[in-house]
Parts: structure tokens; C-alpha cells; sequence
């Protein structure tokens, strides 16, 4: 483990100043880890590196049990870098973690002052609406994490999104905000439809975690490497499905790799 963190933590540092040089205004980093010693540690390296906030995962093998147990956690590694704003990450269909969001936020900046939100990455719309309509007179972050539910949560109140689709549908994520900025909603919600069909496809075929990688391998023409075990390589019959659909949907005009851009879809 401590092997694992090292590499972890010299990835981070060699990425970040790239990040920032080349247009980045914040850098983020999910310092969560199952072991509390662990978290602060990767906190207290995200400070030293210049990040501008940390994120921090419920941790989910010895699960807290109730709202207070979680804040104790999470206050916990938010004083290994009392200088970056912290952020909670919401997703409990990965952590099991069944504590609302809504319910976490009462009260939570008098005890960790450095808060600043949350990312939201649950289908609940209800918690994550109270979660923006008890807070209003605080200036927390709402980003959302379900891609194919983001323009629900703009008009929810979601403040940005961070999603893993967004390496190659990001595009027409960004037109989505674009037209909802612009009170063109006929068109956000166009946008967004596009989005849902190309995710809704990808579902059935069974997505995750090392299918993402191979589509962003496919849009990108970057290889992105294998997952690590227990993850399985995407098989090259989802590959060829997803490129089909990609370049039906108009995601994918161009033969080649090179220079594929994702364009409108029709």
C-alpha cells in the first residue's frame, strides 16, 4: 500500500503543474482513501504540491454508520490541509454508504470550516434538490456527477459537473450549458438527449470503468492502458459497438483517429 501511494502521490505531483500551465484554473484532489492515516497523508501532499481543494470518498469497507461518524472522518482529513478548500464526494451506489447528502450538509462548516460542497454523483434528485435549497444562503459548489441527468440538476441549481463521460462527449456537454445559459432549453434539453442515447446504448452493453477507458483510447487515439484487476479489458465487440454508435450519433465523423472531433448530433 505505502509502495502504491508513493507512485500515486509522484503521479500527481509530475501532473499538476502541466494541468495548471496549460489552462486549468483549479485542480482538485480526491485524497479519499479506506484508512484515515492514508488520506491525510495524500491531504498534506495535495497542499504541498499546490492544489486548490481536496475531495474526500465516504470510506466504505468499515463503513460509517450514521451522519455524525462521517463528518468525524472527514473532519479529520480536512486538518491534515487546513489551508485547501474540501469538498465531499457523494456516490453512494459505489460506497454503500446510504447517508443523504442534504442531511450531511446541516451544520457541516461548523465543523469542518474549510467546506466549500460537495460532488453529487446519485440519481436521488430529491436530496440533492434540498441539499441546494437549504443551503442558498451559503456559497457552496454543487457539482453534479451523472452525466446523463445533468441538465435535471442545472435547473435544480447544480453550480458544474465533473463526469467521466466528459473526456468525449465533452463537447456536447459544454453546448448543453451553453444553451441553458443562453435560456435556450428547446436546445439544452436536444443536447442532452443526444447525450442520454449514446449512454443509455453503452448500459446495455454493460459500461463501466474499463469500457471508458477504451472509448476514450477510441475518441482520443491516446491508449489508455489496461484497467487493474478485478477490472476485465473491454472486449473488442463493445469497442466496435461503441464506435458504431459514436459514429452514427455523429460523435465520430472521420475514418481516422486523427483529428476526430465530436460534432453535432443530427
Amino acid at each position: 500500500m505505502a509502495s502504491s501511494k508513493k507512485k500515486l502521490q509522484g503521479l500527481v505531483a509530475a501532473t499538476i503543474t502541466p494541468m495548471t500551465e496549460n489552462g486549468l484554473d483549479q485542480v482538485v484532489i480526491h485524497v479519499g482513501a479506506l484508512s484515515l492515516k492514508e488520506s491525510q497523508e495524500l491531504a498534506k501532499h495535495a497542499a504541498e504540491i499546490g492544489a486548490d481543494g481536496i475531495a474526500v470518498i465516504a470510506p466504505f469497507f468499515l463503513k460509517p454508520w450514521n451522519k455524525d461518524v462521517l463528518i468525524n472522518f472527514l473532519k479529520e482529513v480536512a486538518a491534515a490541509a487546513p489551508a485547501l478548500p474540501f469538498y465531499y464526494y457523494h456516490i453512494p451506489a459505489l460506497t454503500g454508504i446510504k447517508i443523504r447528502a442534504e442531511e450531511l450538509l446541516d451544520g457541516i462548516q461548523d465543523k469542518i470550516p474549510t467546506f466549500q460542497g460537495l460532488k453529487f454523483s446519485d440519481t436521488d434528485l430529491l436530496d440533492f434538490g434540498q441539499c441546494v435549497d437549504q443551503n442558498q444562503q451559503r456559497q457552496f459548489a454543487f457539482l453534479f456527477g451523472v452525466d446523463e441527468q445533468l441538465l435535471s440538476a442545472l435547473v435544480m441549481g447544480a453550480t458544474g459537473a465533473v463526469g467521466s463521460t466528459y473526456n468525449y462527449l465533452g463537447k456536447k456537454a459544454n453546448q448543453m450549458l451553453e444553451a441553458f445559459e443562453q435560456k435556450d432549453f428547446s436546445s439544452a434539453l436536444n443536447y442532452q438527449f443526444c447525450i442520454q442515447r449514446f449512454i443509455n446504448f453503452v448500459v446495455k452493453l454493460g459500461f463501466g470503468v474499463s469500457q471508458t477507458k477504451a472509448i476514450m483510447t477510441l475518441v482520443s487515439g491516446i491508449p489508455m492502458g489496461p484497467p487493474r484487476l478485478p477490472l476485465q479489458k473491454a472486449s473488442r465487440e463493445f469497442t466496435d459497438n461503441a464506435e458504431a454508435k459514436l459514429k452514427s450519433l455523429d460523435f465520430l465523423p472521420f475514418t481516422g483517429l486523427k483529428d476526430r472531433n465530436l460534432e453535432a448530433c443530427s
